[in-house]
C-alpha cells in the first residue's frame, strides 16, 4: 500500500492540517516516508481513490465509509491525535499499514 494518508475536516485547513502535521512529524521521527495530506470533507469522495489511509475528524457518513471499504481504504479516527488519548494504539495500527 503506497498511496497516501489523508486527514479530512470540514474546511481542510484547521483541524485536519493540525492532525496531518502531527502524523507527518511522527512518521518523520520514526523514519517513515509516506505522504500525508489535509483535505476538506466536501472533496472526500474524489480523494479516496488515491488514498490508502483516511483519518477523519468528524464521523464520516455511510456513503463515504462504504466507498472507503470498496476501495480498501483503512479508516481511523483523528481526534486521538488532538487529545493524546488512545493515540498510541491508532498510530501503531497506521504504522503497520505503511511499513
Amino acid at each position: 500500500m503506497k498511496k497516501r494518508l489523508i486527514v479530512a475536516c470540514g474546511s481542510g485547513v484547521a483541524t485536519s492540517q493540525t492532525i496531518a502535521s502531527k502524523i507527518a512529524n511522527m512518521f518523520e521521527d520514526d523514519g517513515i516516508n509516506f505522504p500525508v495530506d489535509a483535505v476538506d470533507y466536501k472533496s472526500i469522495q474524489n480523494e479516496l481513490p488515491s488514498t490508502g489511509i483516511y483519518v477523519y475528524v468528524a464521523q464520516p457518513d455511510e456513503d463515504v465509509l462504504e466507498k472507503a471499504q470498496e476501495l480498501g481504504v483503512a479508516v481511523f479516527p483523528g481526534i486521538p491525535f488532538l487529545t493524546g488519548m488512545g493515540v498510541d494504539s491508532i498510530y501503531s495500527q497506521i504504522c503497520e499499514l505503511v511499513r
